[in-house]
């Protein structure tokens, strides 16, 4: 009985367009998807859309038409020679995301007590939502966020330490001295990025944002 049981399911798993990479070009299918991530996720589903097309070579190179797109209604090229097949697939995505552990007020300065990891399907999720905590953390709330509340891009912006156009101190640092003077900086920048900021000399030069200041070594 249980032999049978076992024989039904692998017939309705075939036959049911659940998703199973089973042969070499599924593999390949599966494979060029997972490449798109370069964050951990714990499960991809895929499903083709149209029938998978005949082929004359074993090993196609595949390609993404959009390769910005990560998962949801996808189209891939096969290219075997100077022929191309084209297959569409619907790829799931099983990861983490970034979700308010409490209420944040707008113009809040986001820390690691405000929010909390969440697992879930991405692909159900808005395309803006954020997987990432550091792409969250130090940022300025733009709006009211509830608790439990999927955090996305649109809702933040950066903490930026100095702007573009602000008078800041430059401290170059070399071998037994250290200099220090003023420059105007030419982006905005945020701690411990790298920016660019033109001297009273006009020479512009290029540093790391620290909150003494911008900081060179000179080698």
């Amino acid at each position: 009985m249980i032999k049978i049981a076992k024989l039904i399911l692998a017939i309705f798993i075939l036959f049911s367009g659940y998703p199973v990479v089973a042969s070499s070009f599924d593999k390949q299918i599966y494979n060029l998807i997972s490449q798109q991530f370069s964050h951990k996720v714990d499960d991809i589903s895929i499903t083709y859309l149209t029938a998978k097309p005949q082929l004359s070579c074993n090993t196609p190179i595949l390609s993404l038409l959009n390769k910005k797109k990560q998962w949801g209604n996808m189209t891939i090229c096969a290219q075997c020679d100077n022929q191309k097949k084209f297959i569409q697939i619907n790829v799931a995505v099983m990861g983490n995301y970034i979700v308010a552990k409490q209420a944040i007020s707008a113009g809040t300065i986001i820390n690691k007590d405000h929010i909390r990891i969440q697992s879930g399907w991405l692909d159900k999720l808005p395309a803006a939502v954020i997987l990432n905590e550091a792409d969250v953390l130090n940022h300025i709330a733009l709006r009211n966020i509830n608790l439990d509340e999927s955090i996305k891009t649109t809702m933040l912006q950066k903490n930026w330490l100095v702007k573009a156009g602000q008078i800041t101190k430059v401290i170059i640092n070399g071998e037994g001295y250290q200099i220090e003077t003023n420059g105007k900086t030419l982006s905005n920048g945020v701690l411990n990025d790298n920016i660019r900021v033109k001297l009273n000399s006009n020479n512009i030069v290029e540093g790391t944002l620290t909150h003494q200041g911008v900081i060179i070594f000179n080698k």
